[in-house]
């Protein structure tokens, strides 16, 4: 049994947990610092009613032995069913020859927590506005990202696990009275990641094709950000074991868990998915945003006409893109303009032109 990861068992995830195998808690004991849950067969075990009391983790130990038993699982299983009550949780095991003693090389490791912080921040993107290439991350999906956190790793072939609370500290009580929560943004982003894994590996087995899947994988799945953050994975000889926990608040059952393995193939894959979609040259819906570098008003037969240039990191490069506004977005450029701020747009983003990028039809123009 993995002592370490006990310790992060509540009381709470256990009630949870047990009233979801189908065990009734006795509300009436009579001793309130104690929990007693009984069986349709009739078994009963007693725990005490909090984590903060001494004994708690004494006795939960004993306990989960008691459990292993009981469903035929084995003890580190249950404890990780038990700690997914309220959060979902994403496991990767990397498996190679340098990480048989449970040590990574420490470039690789810190290519592996930049790639996984970058899947999660652009699954988070992509839920928040579905398209190919997320041409820059919003403060929004940032915050998203920091909702998760990295949790304790395992012993063996090295573990990252990242856990995200799905249910927010308090409203652990309403899950146990049955009143439906609404599913979390976090709770998404963590089935994108499963979907898209899950897309590349369909191409592996030879159920899709890249030209088929990127018409519209984006949609609930992998876009062109999320397979460069899963190719810093990527090492000689290196094949990992994605697992994905979900929280049993929002299942409604324990131990719902998707698998899959990243091999040398899949990572092809993903380097084939993301250079097709860079070869889109046109996206719609773009949100871009930067700094108005160029303004000009003139009069083209006989009407005005308001264009702007605007300087955007694009991918990581500046760009330089223009557009015509109406003579309302126009004025907010130019404050903008004015006050050095930046401006934040939306539309048709044609890249055809290498030369001279365009967006048509631009809208909700603000200063950020």
């Amino acid at each position: 049994m993995n002592l370490r990861n006990l310790h992060e068992i509540t009381a709470l995830s256990f009630e949870k947990y047990m009233l979801l195998q189908g065990w009734k808690r006795d509300y009436n004991f009579k001793n309130r610092k104690f929990m007693v849950f009984e069986s349709s067969e009739g078994d009963q075990i007693a725990i005490p009613a909090n984590e903060i009391y001494k004994d708690f983790y004494d006795k939960i130990e004993g306990i989960i032995y008691t459990l292993e038993m009981y469903f035929d699982k084995n003890t580190d299983e249950i404890i990780k069913e038990i700690i997914t009550s309220y959060y979902d949780r994403l496991e990767f095991r990397i498996k190679s020859d340098f990480s048989k003693h449970g040590k990574l090389p420490l470039g690789y490791a810190a290519n592996c927590i930049d790639g996984l912080s970058e899947l999660i921040l652009y699954s988070s993107c992509a839920e928040q506005n579905a398209q190919p290439i997320c041409l820059r991350a919003a403060n929004s999906s940032r915050d998203i990202m920091n909702r998760f956190a990295l949790a304790q790793t395992e012993v063996g072939s090295f573990v990252i696990n990242i856990d995200t609370e799905i249910i927010e500290g308090g409203m652990e009580q309403h899950t146990l009275e049955d009143i439906d929560v609404p599913v979390p943004i976090e709770h998404k982003v963590v089935q994108r990641i499963f979907t898209a894994i899950n897309q590349v590996n369909d191409v592996v087995e030879q159920r899709n094709e890249v030209g088929n899947l990127i018409n519209n994988a984006y949609v609930n799945g992998i876009t062109a950000n999320m397979c460069d953050a899963l190719l810093k994975l990527k090492a000689d000889e290196v094949e990992i074991d994605a697992t994905i926990r979900y929280a049993s608040a929002i299942t409604r059952k324990p131990g719902v868990v998707d698998k899959m393995v990243l091999k040398n193939n899949h990572f092809y894959v993903i380097e084939e998915i993301s250079k097709r979609y860079r070869n889109i040259e046109r996206y719609e819906n773009a949100i871009l945003r930067g700094i108005v570098y160029k303004m000009k008003k003139e009069r083209v037969h006989n009407e005005q006409q308001f264009t702007i240039v605007l300087v955007a990191i694009i991918d990581g490069n500046f760009r330089k893109i223009h557009m015509d506004l109406s003579e309302k977005d126009y004025g907010i450029a130019n404050s903008a303009h004015m006050n050095d701020c930046e401006i934040e747009v939306s539309g048709l983003l044609d890249m055809t032109n290498q030369r001279r990028w365009v967006l048509s039809n631009p809208q909700n123009l603000r200063i950020v």
